[in-house]
């Protein structure tokens, strides 16, 4: 199962479509977090063609101070598919956690809130069985009505009548982000860690912090200089 997340032997969607549906089926809902000391984010920068840079910061909870942080130049030759996107990111992405020892792990991308109830947050939850969740800047799938505009406002995100997540106010009058479980965290936690770890910015400072870094890492290198960012459908 693994190497087949990892290493798909096909890009055909069906049976990809399948591999995701027994991820999901993995998925704990529940939290399994215990004390929580300790958060990591993980972000990936794409320059032209396909060359990427994996980022992670690992920071303390909830004061947010940096404790460490990471960074592997990777090769990624699975293709953009969109709601595909844990085939492309999952494996760079372990690679950059190799050494990593988190409570939590917060990803820039879908999780439940997923077509397939499968996003990149749960790909790596369930591979590496830690906590995991996903805040992303887009609705994948779903709908959800507009949060009040004050900071830690949120609606729940459905889809075909099952709640897959919420939206999230993290600064007043600003654009919400969705919040959704990855694996062994609660809704209702995902939550609660996404507002407490966005005490400046729209983005939490896991992730924002490791897209930095990411960034940083690939504007560095003179022949990578054309970045984009690939992370609208995870």
């Amino acid at each position: 199962m693994m190497l087949e997340i990892l290493k798909p032997p096909t890009t055909n969607l069906d049976e990809l479509s399948k591999i995701q549906r027994k991820i999901a089926k993995q998925v704990i809902k529940e939290d399994k977090t215990g004390d929580i000391n300790t958060i990591a984010g993980c972000d990936i920068s794409f320059s032209k063609g396909n060359q990427a840079c994996a980022a992670s910061v690992l920071l303390q909870y909830p004061d947010l101070k940096e404790l460490d942080h990471w960074t592997e130049e990777v090769e990624v030759d699975f293709p953009y598919i969109p709601t595909y996107l844990a085939f492309r990111e999952l494996e760079p992405m372990l690679k950059v956690l190799d050494d990593v020892e988190a409570d939590v792990y917060m990803i820039g991308a879908q999780g439940l809130a997923h077509p397939r109830r499968a996003g990149l947050a749960s790909h790596l939850g369930a591979i590496i069985d830690k906590p995991t969740l996903g805040v992303a800047k887009n609705i994948l799938c779903g709908e959800a009505k507009e949060p009040e505009p004050e900071k830690g406002s949120y609606t729940l995100l459905k889809d075909k009548g099952e709640t897959i997540g919420a939206t999230v106010r993290t600064r007043s009058n600003v654009k919400p982000v969705y919040v959704s479980i990855g694996h062994k965290v609660s809704l209702e936690k995902a939550i609660e860690i996404a507002l407490k770890t966005a005490p400046k910015y729209k983005l939490p400072e896991p992730i924002r912090a490791a897209h930095n870094l990411a960034t940083k890492a690939m504007k560095e290198n003179p022949d990578r200089s054309l970045m984009k960012k690939l992370t609208d459908f995870r």
